[in-house]
């Protein structure tokens, strides 16, 4: 039977008196919880999976008749059954769990499913009385390392809702990938540029701002068609929040004060976000207002997932102007503090944890995983003198160098890549073990992009850029699409997927390059 993430049911009295008959475990919903009869749809923003191991994973959904109706609000608490099989038609349902969903969330639930066999798919859906949600399909991992022939990834980044259609979701759901990685800017928060379609929000500041968008992003049919092919591991950029925000710092609107409101706008941001996706209950709120969302994933013995976080825990940005609140370049020359050892962009505690676990046996393949582009970007202002942008690694190069350290060392012992969005293009360079020496070694190699829908007209600009950097090898953005990535000890085998325009439904994706990267060989090979 073939797959149908689209495909939802519901089922009348008598069937869903039948099913509950076949259940043999009791309903374990909320004393105090009630299940209402809705009249219209709750799963209008449909289904997701996240954070798979190798005996669960998260399941999400969002109670939602109205989404975009901000004085519509179901009222207090309300039980949610969520059903797993290793079947689509449900024959065989392995797992009931069940959960509460709370106003105080938006009426969301993430169920932490455990317990489960290793490395095979299952399937899942919620219902709500005589509600039934879509069908979502996700699977657990291997045993830790379990030896693995081959998987499949896919990876994307950049979703301005305005400036596109999500049609490259689409397209990768179709992929089946065995998990799909966000790699940031999973929302916009702010409305700018040419539009096929409007966000409801201009500029979001409030808690109802971003759950206004995120609830768009939700109803979209491609998006949900991605969510509910395989689990997702997620990390973020800035738009998530504001542009080129700096860990407690950044943009604000007109007559706010930075310092007083940007926390609030942060706090609200997050908690859309973790209300919006299938997250574990340890990335909720610490006590200084902060997420966990770095992490890693383990694939058997093949491969594993290094995630970071690059903007709660960085470093104000170096020599930042006064009253400036986003990013800008700055001269090489005169900014002591580009080279200051002291500055950070994950923080001391997930610098150890990459320290502890990229690149570690016993597998043969590690990716780091995060936002943006990751080598150096050699450039120049408008009288020839060397700059760097500061929201990016080329403001951070200490920090980098531990990580590219680290893989210095270990790359006997396991291969790496890089993968990176935020560019809203294509970019495929080396890794180089000091990006000041071009003859120094190369140590992994990296892709980048390209966007979901965020437009770019850079083209030429980067393009002038190669020849002061011989690093980059190849960039295109004058196309959109996703990365898509088979693994086997042997090689990855990378395709980036493209299509010339998101403003149309009828445009195909197909790979606008392919590279084979071979285990122990860090180098571009173009297929």
């Amino acid at each position: 039977m073939s797959f149908d993430p689209k495909r939802r049911s519901f089922l009348n009295a008598w069937a869903m008196g039948a099913a509950a008959a076949s259940i043999s475990s009791p309903w374990r919903g909320s004393a105090m919880a009630q299940t209402p009869k809705f009249i219209s749809d709750p799963f209008t923003m449909g289904v997701a999976s996240g954070d798979p191991t190798q005996d669960g994973f998260v399941l999400w959904t969002r109670l939602a008749p109205e989404p975009l109706d901000p004085d519509y609000a179901i009222d207090g608490l309300v039980d949610v059954q969520c059903e797993i099989a290793e079947d689509e038609a449900f024959t065989k349902v392995v797992r009931r769990e069940f959960a509460v969903a709370r106003p105080d969330n938006a009426h969301s639930v993430h169920v932490e499913v455990g317990g489960l066999k290793p490395n095979r798919p299952y399937f899942y859906r919620f219902r709500v009385g005589l509600a039934v949600s879509p069908i979502g399909r996700t699977r657990t991992t291997p045993e830790f390392g379990a030896p693995l022939a081959k998987m499949r990834f896919a990876w994307h980044s950049c979703a301005h809702y305005e400036q596109g259609l999500f049609t490259a979701y689409g397209d990768l759901a179709k992929q089946n990938p065995d998990v799909i990685l966000s790699l940031g800017d999973y929302i916009y928060e702010v409305s700018y540029g040419a539009a096929v379609r409007r966000m409801p929000v201009e500029d979001a500041f409030s808690l109802n701002d971003y759950r206004l968008i995120h609830a768009v992003h939700k109803m979209d049919p491609d998006l949900q068609a991605a969510h509910a092919a395989a689990p997702w591991l997620y990390i973020w950029d800035d738009h998530e929040v504001a542009n080129d925000y700096q860990a407690d710092f950044g943009k604000v609107l007109p007559g706010q004060d930075p310092a007083k409101d940007f926390p609030r706008r942060k706090y609200n941001a997050y908690k859309a976000f973790f209300e919006s996706q299938p997250l574990r209950a340890r990335s909720r709120f610490d006590a200084v207002n902060r997420m966990r969302i770095y992490g890693q994933s383990g694939w058997g013995d093949l491969l594993d997932f290094t995630l970071l976080d690059t903007r709660q825990y960085r470093s104000k940005g170096a020599c930042l102007s006064p009253g400036r609140q986003e990013a800008e370049s700055v001269s090489r020359a005169t900014c002591a503090e580009l080279q200051d050892p002291s500055r950070t962009i994950l923080g001391a505690r997930q610098e150890r944890f990459v320290s502890e676990n990229f690149m570690r046996a016993p597998f043969k393949w590690s990716v780091l995983v995060q936002p943006t582009i990751f080598s150096t970007l050699f450039q120049k202002n408008s009288q020839g003198d060397p700059t760097a942008f500061t929201d990016g690694w080329s403001g951070f190069e200490p920090a980098r160098q531990k990580i590219i350290d680290i893989m210095a060392r270990r790359r006997r012992d396991v291969s790496s890549i890089v993968i990176g969005g935020d560019m809203h293009g294509f970019w495929a360079n080396d890794v180089k073990q000091d990006y000041a020496k071009p003859e120094s070694d190369t140590v992994a190699v990296e892709f980048v992009g390209g966007s979901i829908s965020t437009m770019s007209f850079n083209y030429d600009r980067w393009n002038r850029l190669f020849p002061d950097n011989p690093h980059l090898k190849w960039q295109d953005d004058r196309v959109r699409g996703y990365g898509l990535v088979d693994v086997t000890p042997q090689m990855m085998d990378v395709r980036l997927m493209s299509t010339p325009t998101t403003w149309r439904r009828d445009q195909a994706f197909k790979p606008l390059k392919r590279y084979i990267v071979e285990r122990g060989k860090p180098a571009l090979n173009e297929a």
